[in-house]
């Protein structure tokens, strides 16, 4: 393969296992996830051994990726050592967290995959306000979509009613979460941006992922749509007394206007917040065992949970990763989450990487009561962020595809992409 047209190859294929993630998440519908991902492998390791310059990853990248896959190994072992059931799904769960090698292979390609993922989200939200103006035009294709979506396990949607007085249409994409990251990637475009054009167009942006957002119509969703800018907007802000009056003020305006709705959405009498309460109680009893507790079931065991059929996970993922690795296992794997967060507060010096960590501690808030963190979503911003952190000085070479997010140094998340003549 000619060395030139790897760098165009490379690109397409992950902006192709990028679409994959976002739109088929359960890999239903083209089945081809996997083999895209093996392929963008093979590609960027026939680019290493093409390359002028030596090329390698950080010890502290390889050491975090084994730590993250080397836990649920442990676990899934475990598993088999004190049960070995028939009900097992640890080896279908372990292909999220492989994933997490993603982050090398953008390292080793020198890869920022931020502007795509935000791109790819944007046509996400397009597509949340799209379905949501057709039901109010159509209300007749609600069935059919329902039909549709849930069968690919990509789109819910539905009328939610959370209490009698208080009924949401909701257009839930699964991945709809993700937006988060693209909120926060815009709102540092738009408050940087070099004149007013620019910024008005950014803005255009963060509000369409706003809306897209929110029109997903879950009980995280909306609050994040209107949380995640509001605090974003504090941080940013230069004075930050006025900017935290103005963020209170707002939101105390939001909270006056809507009260009806959240006290609906916290109502513990709520359908889903009943089942939830419930299944704490189970985890309870559960980890009230010191060998649960300390050791784990074992990740893709079974459990049966009072008032649902008999499951390997639930929505709670904090109390499911104690129960998966044991507390110990779990607190390895949680350090692992927030270590992202903490370099970008405590090494660098960079606003962005700041913004995107923001977007990510949303993210991973709405975590704590959907399945989706150790998925191809979660796993994905986790790499995206790890490759910006660890990506070392970079120069013009025949593997960059793309604007960078990379570092002049490993502490720092984000430069622009410094190229002979310009930048």
């Amino acid at each position: 393969m000619n060395r030139d047209v790897l760098p165009r190859v490379l690109g397409f294929c992950l902006l192709l296992f990028v679409l994959t993630c976002v739109f088929d998440p359960a890999d239903l519908v083209l089945n081809l996830k996997v083999y895209i991902f093996v392929l963008c492998w093979v590609v960027t390791l026939v680019a290493c051994l093409l390359s002028r310059e030596p090329v390698g990853v950080p010890n502290g990248l390889l050491i975090y990726c084994l730590l993250f896959i080397l836990i649920p190994l442990y676990s899934i072992v475990w598993y088999w050592l004190i049960d070995g059931g028939d009900r097992f799904a640890g080896f279908s769960m372990l292909k999220g967290y492989v994933l997490i090698t993603l982050a090398p292979m953008l390292v080793l390609a020198r890869i920022d995959l931020l502007p795509r993922l935000c791109v790819v989200l944007t046509v996400l939200a397009v597509a949340v306000i799209g379905v949501f103006i057709a039901l109010q035009l159509m209300p007749a294709l609600l069935p059919v979509l329902y039909v549709i979506g849930t069968q690919m396990k990509m789109l819910y949607v539905a009328t939610r009613a959370y209490r009698a007085d208080v009924v949401l249409t909701q257009v839930y994409f699964v991945t709809s979460p993700m937006l988060a990251i693209a909120i926060a990637y815009y709102f540092d475009k738009a408050w940087s941006a070099p004149n007013p054009g620019k910024a008005a167009r950014f803005w255009g942006l963060v509000a369409l992922n706003v809306a897209g957002m929110f029109l997903a119509g879950t009980r995280n969703n909306i609050l994040v749509s209107v949380l995640l800018p509001a605090v974003l907007f504090l941080y940013y802000a230069r004075n930050k007394a006025v900017g935290a009056l103005l963020s209170i003020g707002a939101l105390a305006v939001l909270v006056a206007v809507f009260a009806d709705q959240l006290d609906a959405f916290f109502d513990p009498s709520e359908i889903s917040n009943s089942v939830k309460l419930r299944t704490l109680e189970d985890y309870a009893a559960l980890l009230a065992d010191p060998v649960n507790l300390l050791f784990g079931r074992g990740l893709g065991a079974y459990e049966d949970w009072t008032g649902r059929a008999p499951n390997y996970v639930t929505e709670l993922t904090y109390l499911e990763m104690v129960r998966n690795f044991g507390v110990l296992g779990a607190a390895v794997m949680f350090g692992l989450l927030l270590f992202p967060i903490w370099h970008a507060f405590v090494v660098t010096r960079s606003r962005m990487s700041k913004a995107i960590a923001i977007g990510f501690a949303s993210y991973l808030g709405m975590c704590a009561s959907n399945p989706n963190l150790f998925s191809s979503m979660g796993i994905l911003i986790l790499s995206v962020m790890l490759s910006a952190l660890f990506l070392s000085d970079r120069s013009e070479s025949s593997l960059d595809v793309g604007p960078s997010w990379g570092a002049r140094r490993a502490a720092i998340w984000y430069a622009p992409s410094v190229r002979e003549g310009g930048s």
